[in-house]
């Protein structure tokens, strides 16, 4: 088959990478749709992370420019994408999602973070085949807007356009040489690590842009004050919660024994005593396979992140987690926004004996006197939550997806 796979993005490459790999290694030909004008900035796939499938043949598709011409010159069998519905809508190709079903060139979405939970039911219509990680989410999918999947379902099964894969992006987690990894930032072989992924602070979240960020109190009252969030002056004047958090999670490692990796994005917008406290500061996202997150997850005994999607990443890396829970007033329409967010014991971000969740005010002190053996993975519990949350961790995720895909032709 010569199957297409969306790759204009950084992101994307991450998310499939894999999966490019398990089609070439199963003999089919991968076309890789790049787009030369990608202006997502630090998201643009460039030559370099394209040439990690040196047996592909890349095509060149433009946002917004029709996609079936491209497919049919490709003769693509075949299109792959995450979020294929989500992301075809915003380029304004719904036409070409109906024109290509009906050229014969199947569709397939797969899987990111749960992010399938946000997609329309009314791609059901439009898609061959949309992957969920676990049973759990393709259900809660349908429950959470079961009543926009109800006309859907008087007119097609909901099985028959559904799989369950697991995770393709996961499956990177098999290519990482720990080692290697180590070697590269200069931490010794058996030295622990704790790694703490940085807050996102350009968000519209006004707690996070004016409580956290940096700058004295008067500083950030003021900015507060003038941006109309003087209701946050209370907060301010308590002192910063993210630096307390930051040199909590500094003395833990020390009492560890432990490097201190910081993992951040230059959009993350960090306040400057994050860097300062870092044994090592990973700024740089550019890797697409392995990804930069799934490397350093592999070679960590303990993750603090906020309520981020790097507690499955953990889990699949068998590493506990420390999940602080922080304002996500920009999330609140997110369906399914209590099960991811809410922090409920039972729930994605807080799961015992695999992913501790604690609310900000609270995360300093259950670090303070503590050290990793405080923290260790219950192994039942972990595959409880695989099966919930995350699907198999056998990384053969994407040889599921490929038997679907093969299977429907």
């Amino acid at each position: 088959m010569r199957i297409a796979f969306l790759a204009s993005r950084k992101g994307y490459l991450k998310v499939m990478g894999a999966l490019i790999q398990a089609a070439i290694d199963r003999g089919h030909e991968a076309i890789l749709l790049s787009d030369p004008g990608e202006r997502k900035p630090g998201e643009a796939a460039t030559p370099a992370d394209l040439g990690h499938w040196p047996a592909a043949r890349v095509v060149a598709h433009r946002w917004g420019e029709p996609l079936l011409p491209r497919l049919r010159e490709a003769g693509a069998d075949a299109l792959v994408g995450p979020s294929l519905h989500l992301v075809l809508s915003a380029m304004g190709l719904a036409s070409d999602m109906a024109a290509a079903r009906d050229a014969a060139v199947r569709l397939y979405s797969v899987d990111y973070v749960l992010e399938t939970l946000t997609s329309d039911p009314e791609g059901y219509r439009l898609l061959d085949v949309t992957f969920y990680a676990t049973e759990y989410e393709r259900r809660l999918h349908w429950e959470l807007l079961r009543d926009r999947f109800a006309p859907v379902a008087r007119d097609l099964s909901l099985e028959a356009r559904s799989a369950v894969s697991g995770s393709t992006m996961l499956d990177q987690l098999t290519l990482v040489d720990r080692a290697a990894v180590r070697r590269r930032l200069g931490i010794a072989a058996g030295r622990p690590v704790v790694l703490l992924m940085s807050l996102k602070m350009g968000v519209p979240e006004p707690y996070r842009r004016h409580v956290w960020r940096s700058g004295s109190r008067l500083t950030r009252a003021v900015v507060a004050t003038a941006s109309g969030h003087a209701g946050l002056l209370p907060e301010i004047w308590k002192g910063n919660g993210y630096r307390a958090l930051v040199d909590a999670t500094r003395e833990f490692s020390r009492r560890s024994g432990a490097a201190l990796v910081v993992k951040s994005r230059e959009k993350n917008r960090d306040p400057r005593f994050l860097r300062a406290s870092a044994d090592v500061f990973v700024e740089s996202d550019e890797a697409v396979y392995p990804y930069t997150s799934i490397e350093l997850m592999a070679i960590a005994g303990l993750c603090v992140h906020f309520q981020s999607g790097a507690a499955l990443e953990a889990v699949a890396a068998a590493v506990p987690s420390l999940s602080v829970k922080v304002p996500q007033s920009h999330l609140r329409a997110y369906p399914g926004h209590e099960e991811v967010f809410g922090g409920r014991e039972g729930t994605l971000q807080n799961f015992a004996g695999v992913v501790w969740g604690v609310g900000h005010e609270d995360a300093p002190a259950r670090l303070r006197g503590r050290t990793l053996a405080d923290f260790t993975m219950d192994p039942e519990a972990r595959r409880r939550y695989l099966e919930r949350f995350v699907g198999a961790d056998d990384g053969r995720c994407s040889h599921r997806v490929l038997d679907v895909i093969e299977r429907r032709g």
